[in-house]
């Protein structure tokens, strides 16, 4: 079952149509799948991961908490988004102090953007 499941989490990163029977399959696996979606998740890319994380979700494994936690710190906003709403959604308590640390590194990094932007548009 371990290979059938390994390989349905990397058709997750597919987009043109696999992935979409693959997080079925995944969901319907229920929560025997968790531990390899989690321990899939490195490998996995941007849409990969956005999969896994609605694999979560439907789920509704709390095991799944300290993974959505780790993708507060990825490189891309949509998964971190996603990762805060799963996290809500599924009430992981321990995500409160992760999240304000996410949401403070983004606003951060929005403040550096636009200083750097500004700096760049006026010019010498």
């Amino acid at each position: 079952m371990t290979t059938h499941i390994e390989r349905l989490i990397h058709q997750l990163d597919d987009s043109t149509g696999p992935s979409y029977d693959a997080r079925a399959e995944l969901i319907g696996i229920d929560s025997d799948a968790i531990h390899a979606v989690i321990n899939g998740l490195p490998s996995l890319g941007g849409f990969g991961q956005l999969t896994a994380i609605e694999v979560f979700e439907e789920v509704a494994d709390p095991r799944c908490g300290p993974a959505l936690i780790a993708l507060l710190r990825s490189d891309d906003s949509t998964v971190r988004e996603w990762a805060t709403m799963a996290l809500a959604s599924l009430k992981i308590d321990s995500a409160v102090e992760p999240v304000r640390r996410a949401y403070r590194a983004c606003l951060e990094r929005r403040r550096h953007r636009t200083g750097a932007s500004r700096k760049a548009s006026a010019g010498p």
